[in-house]
């Protein structure tokens, strides 16, 4: 297939339970010349309501509000890149040559999953966590919520409802530039395959279509987030998703890709925590 001319543009989600270390690892991927969006500077740069959960010593934002403001951001995103994109004639086999050149936008926060449909989640062994919230000077019920949480996996869980696919990074015994390294080479992998699956539909469409259709169709195609692309063929989006035993098994249900083979979750192992 010819290369196509606007390049999809993925939004994918670096969440995980407070202290696995989300914000500096995201910060190492902006020096590198990713593109990212740090959720928590984004509700205090645009002012968007919240209010102060004293109990639990957080802020609680309106979602509803957050959502469309990082939907417009999101589309503004896309349109400044694919500008960008073409402005210095680039081609989408240039994806890889520079972090600049790949079209994925890392929005980093434990709300990240509720706004995006590829999550990439940090895990850490709750022992290890423990620790790194006691230096961060957290009270000790908020310590042990977050440990808790950690425990059960809550935040997987939700993604699992919320996205349409799922990663995992164990950051408890690993240094941050470790870390960056493994979530490079999983963003790079994703989104070759996510291209893939996008040509693929893109192809299917030109021949599906009359002529006179296509180039309609093609550039409706370009222009959307290949989130929205992916999902053209199903219901309307009713928020989260869950999943039953008879469900259809998810086109990514099995991985092939053996990068993003290291990275599904499932691996970790906490049994120490049971006596």
């Amino acid at each position: 297939m010819t290369d196509i001319l606007f390049p999809p543009f993925l939004t994918i989600a670096l969440t995980g339970t407070p202290g696995t270390g989300k914000t500096e690892l995201s910060k190492k991927l902006e020096e590198d010349g990713y593109h990212v969006l740090h959720i928590t500077e984004f509700i205090k740069k645009y002012n968007l309501p919240s209010e102060r959960d004293d109990e639990r010593d957080c802020e609680v934002v309106d979602m509803d509000a957050l959502e469309e403001a990082v939907f417009e951001y999101q589309q503004q995103a896309r349109k400044d890149f694919s500008q960008a994109f073409h402005s210095e004639n680039l081609s989408i086999k240039d994806r890889h040559i520079s972090p600049k050149n790949l079209p994925v936008l890392l929005i980093e926060s434990h709300l990240a999953h509720y706004l995006c449909d590829l999550a990439v989640v940090l895990r850490t062994h709750p022992n290890v966590l423990k620790i790194r919230l006691d230096e961060r000077g957290y009270a000790e019920k908020k310590i042990m919520e977050n440990v808790l949480a950690e425990s059960i996996d809550v935040v997987l869980c939700d993604c699992f409802d919320y996205c349409r696919r799922v990663y995992e990074i164990d950051t408890s015994n690993i240094k941050l530039s470790e870390t960056a390294e493994c979530l490079k080479e999983l963003i790079h992998a994703l989104y070759d395959d996510e291209l893939e699956a996008y040509e693929m539909l893109m192809s299917q469409s030109t021949t599906e279509n009359a002529a006179e259709n296509s180039t309609e169709m093609n550039q409706t195609l370009a222009d959307g987030l290949l989130s929205d692309v992916l999902d053209s063929c199903s219901e309307e989006d009713d928020g989260a998703v869950i999943y039953e035993d008879n469900d259809d098994i998810s086109d990514f249900e099995t991985e092939t890709n053996p990068i993003l083979v290291k990275y599904v979750p499932g691996k970790n192992d906490w049994s120490d925590l049971v006596e």
